[in-house]
């Protein structure tokens, strides 16, 4: 009796402990799957997001050639207008010499002729003045229709570009704030996969061996560096807080990001892409935020700025803000170059 009561002592536990095994080891499975799937939503939202910011990039470039056209757009204009206004000129001095002060009425004209023939000479000599301003007149107002057609043109490409613009910037936080969403999604179920494989070892009674994490260090370039034009690039960027963000802008008038660190320079002679994702592959790299010095590029996710140190940045930011200081980690930072 006693004999089959330890053996189903025996099964009993052996039977409690393969279904323990079991349930973590369901678990495990699960939380793997939910991973897996995890990590594909991620790479789909960076995927999305790597097509935006290639969008952007080339917006940035089109709007800095637009905004180009724009200007030679403004001073065609005002040769324009300067043309309307010598027009009126002109004819206000065919009114005041050839009306006010020499015309003669259509009376006067036969009664102070000798004979028909010099009655149809007045008579078409007033004509053809008449004509003359009338032509003139109607080139004024072609004139006008013109300025006025080049300004509706010039308003609705900006109004075309700038909802462009700013559909593409809303992609862009959006995806932005679910990507982090999915990042701490993906975090949680890493944790929770963890915890349930130490658990299914336990069970199981094994330990798994610890894995001892290593990191990676980035070597820092040697840039040969000139600190005094470094010195010169980052007091530049000051005198420039304030100004307005403007799509495409690359001058003291209005600023984009890369616009603003090509801008500054440009004006020591070193030549810096038009584009934030191309700067953050040139000049020479800088391996971590400890080793940046002032006039570095800190390069983020399509946006780029000038380090200032002590942690701070100054940059144009995004539409309806200005150029102006903010903390280093407004964002993951992917890269930073030294172009000095």
């Amino acid at each position: 009796m006693r004999k089959k009561i330890i053996k189903s002592l025996i099964a009993a536990t052996l039977f409690v402990s393969i279904m323990g095994m079991t349930v973590f080891a369901d678990e495990v499975s699960d939380l793997k799957d939910q991973q897996s799937q995890g990590e594909q939503k991620l790479k789909n939202l960076e995927d999305q997001l790597s097509y935006v910011l290639i969008q952007l990039d080339d917006l940035e470039l089109k709007m800095s050639q637009k905004s180009q056209e724009i200007e030679q757009a403004n001073q065609d204009l005002l040769a324009a207008q300067e043309k309307l206004k010598s027009q009126y000129q002109d004819m206000k001095l065919r009114i005041k010499y050839m009306y006010e002060d020499q015309s003669l009425s259509i009376s006067e004209v036969i009664l102070t002729s000798e004979n028909m023939g010099e009655v149809l000479n007045k008579t078409e000599y007033i004509q053809q003045v008449y004509d003359y301003d009338r032509n003139k007149l109607d080139e004024m107002s072609v004139t006008a229709k013109n300025i006025e057609d080049i300004k509706s043109q010039l308003e609705e490409d900006n109004r075309q570009l700038e909802s462009y613009a700013q559909e593409l910037t809303s992609k862009q936080a959006l995806l932005y704030s679910t990507i982090e969403e999915q990042k701490q999604t993906n975090k949680d179920i890493d944790d929770q996969l963890k915890k349930a494989t130490e658990r299914a070892a336990q069970e199981a009674a094994r330990r798994s061996a610890a894995s001892s994490n290593s990191s990676i260090v980035m070597p820092v370039a040697s840039a040969n560096n000139d600190s005094s034009v470094a010195a010169g690039v980052v007091s530049l960027a000051y005198q420039y807080i304030g100004v307005p963000y403007v799509y495409g802008g690359s001058s003291p008038s209005g600023f984009d990001c890369s616009g603003f660190t090509s801008y500054l320079f440009a004006q020591y002679g070193i030549g810096v892409s038009r584009s934030s994702s191309a700067q953050a592959y040139g000049g020479a790299p800088v391996a971590n935020l400890a080793s940046a010095q002032p006039g570095d590029i800190i390069c983020y996710p399509g946006h780029v700025a000038l380090y200032i140190g002590g942690g701070q940045i100054i940059h144009a930011p995004v539409p309806g803000d200005s150029v102006k200081i903010a903390s280093v980690n407004i964002m993951t930072i992917t890269s930073i170059r030294r172009y000095w």
